[in-house]
C-alpha cells in the first residue's frame, strides 16, 4: 500500500504519513472500535531494527491517535490475530 495521509498534530502542524494498512471491524466483541476506521501508519523511525508504527482511529471526522485503553486493547488484539494468520509460529503443527 503506497497511500499517504496528512495528519494534523495538536500543535496545528500537518504531517504526511505513509499508510501501512487500514481496517474496520464489525465484531460485537470489539465494542470500543466497532465500525470505526483504524489506520496503521509508518512513523518514519526505526527501533531495534524494526519499523515503528502509529495507530489512529477516526473520531469526530478526524484521524487521531488512539488514546483510549479499552479501544487500544481491541486494536492490538486484531493486529495479533492478523499476524498469527499470516505467519506460522515455530513449534506449531
Amino acid at each position: 500500500m503506497n497511500e499517504k495521509i496528512s495528519i494534523i498534530k495538536p500543535s496545528g502542524e500537518t504531517e504526511e504519513k505513509k499508510v501501512i494498512s487500514h481496517f474496520k471491524t464489525m465484531d460485537d466483541d470489539k465494542p470500543n472500535i466497532k465500525g470505526i476506521p483504524i489506520l496503521i501508519v509508518d512513523k518514519n523511525e526505526i527501533n531495534n531494527g524494526n519499523k515503528v508504527l502509529e495507530f489512529y482511529w477516526e473520531k469526530e471526522g478526524v484521524y487521531q491517535p488512539i488514546n483510549d485503553e479499552a479501544a487500544w486493547g481491541e486494536v492490538k488484539s486484531i493486529v495479533v490475530d492478523i499476524i498469527k494468520k499470516n505467519f506460522k509460529i515455530v513449534g506449531e503443527d
